[in-house]
């Protein structure tokens, strides 16, 4: 696994991590992660060349995604993630009695909790629980990540676990029922995309954002930054664009992001999770305006390619805007959070090491973790690498196209 290459890639559209369960047999789960759910679901069914050896038995097939864990900001940090939740008892994110509450399990189809004396660490509800302990963790709670439910009783187990168990996630989680859950009356339900095959794991979702930015910054000539007022120069320093559509709002990353993080007055807070436009006033999601930036000084051969398809798209139908997506979602998603921000950061504990069994074997990009890959790790969270970036010509020392493909050579 190579970090270097790994930290010279833009943050990608999308990564994930998943719960997969056996629609023949409930018991039989697995945990995994990927840049394209619907792809890797095909794979793990055999419709695919792909998937993973502990889903290959064709008598569990056809297996079904009940849950993703969404927002990652690297794959590096999704692997991290994975190996958590796969290996709950080992994690050092998560101590062995933390929740005492752990030793319940509960039926998803009576939703009646039954005592146990000891759980099995692969029931439905052990999954759940780790995946709640770790979301609470030091190392995990200051993350910009999604809970996203396919399966109404896999939701419901999960709202019965909140209601038992103690400690309530970071305010700036989001969980999101989704799929056949769209019977409960949830403040999220304009974020349900209905299956997982309707999941956009490319950047298609900002591409207005993209073309904006690129506008904006196309003449620098007058343009300053909204929170020190001195001239910007955005071929050398690290600029932050507003994502509002009619907002021009532009800010050095370190002036809006100590401005943000002196407003949290949270001494634990090293990365914002959201912050204000000093020009629109508008709450903005952080996460969204990292992926425009990573996109634009370490892929700007992909930024390219995607302007250019959207602008062939708009020649063939200039007055047709119905299909352009909606790039505000995740800023209005942020503006809800507004009333609460979140209090709690992501720390610097470090994975353990990883012998045993794993659960995963993914292809390229979505591998397993290799023998070893700690070494190459630099601990600390993968959220905060944007934060801690070098000067754009740092940036530009070798720009990296990011190709997120799976490796048809697995069984």
């Amino acid at each position: 696994m190579d970090l270097q290459s790994s930290h010279e890639k833009p943050i990608p559209a999308f990564y994930c991590c998943y719960l997969l369960r056996s629609t023949v047999r409930h018991a039989s789960l697995y945990i995994g992660s990927t840049p394209n759910p619907a792809r890797r679901l095909t794979q793990h069914n055999g419709i695919a060349k792909g998937g993973a050896h502990k889903t290959a038995r064709e008598k569990l097939r056809p297996w079904e995604m009940v849950l993703i864990v969404e927002g990652f900001m690297s794959r590096i940090a999704a692997l991290q993630f994975e190996w958590a939740w796969q290996h709950a008892g080992d994690s050092r994110h998560i101590k062995v009695d933390e929740d005492r509450s752990a030793h319940v399990v509960i039926n998803p189809n009576t939703g009646r909790a039954k005592p146990r004396a000891r759980r099995s660490a692969r029931s439905l509800t052990a999954h759940l629980s780790n995946l709640h302990l770790l979301l609470r963790s030091t190392y995990f709670s200051g993350w910009p990540l999604k809970v996203r439910f396919f399966c109404a009783d896999v939701y419901r187990v999960w709202n019965l676990w909140n209601e038992r168990v103690d400690g309530d996630l970071p305010s700036h989680i989001i969980v999101i029922p989704d799929g056949n859950c769209g019977s409960q009356i949830s403040p999220r339900s304009e974020n349900r995309v209905g299956s997982i095959h309707n999941i956009k794991a490319d950047y298609s979702k900002i591409q207005d954002y993209l073309e904006k930015a690129a506008f904006l910054l196309d003449d620098s000539d007058g343009l300053g930054c909204k929170v020190c007022e001195a001239q910007l120069n955005p071929m050398d320093e690290l600029v932050l664009v507003c994502p509002q559509t009619n907002c021009h709002g532009i800010a050095h990353l370190l002036c809006l992001s100590e401005k943000t993080i002196n407003a949290t007055e949270n001494p634990d807070e090293f990365v914002p999770t959201h912050a204000i436009c000093p020009a629109c006033k508008e709450i903005i999601a952080w996460s969204l305006m990292m992926q425009e930036l990573t996109l634009r000084c370490r892929g700007e051969k992909e930024l390219r390619s995607i302007l250019r398809k959207k602008r062939k798209m708009h020649n063939k139908n200039p007055n047709d805007s119905s299909g352009e997506p909606n790039t505000n979602s995740d800023v209005n998603e942020a503006h809800s959070l507004a009333q609460s921000p979140p209090t709690t950061s992501s720390g610097k504990e470090s994975c353990p090491p990883t012998g045993g069994m794993y659960f995963d074997e993914n292809d390229r990009e979505d591998s397993p973790l290799d023998e070893g890959w700690l070494e190459d790790l630099e601990f600390g969270s993968d959220s905060d690498t944007v934060g801690r970036l070098g000067t754009r010509s740092e940036l530009n020392a070798s720009r990296t196209e990011i190709v997120i493909d799976d490796s048809d050579g697995m069984e």
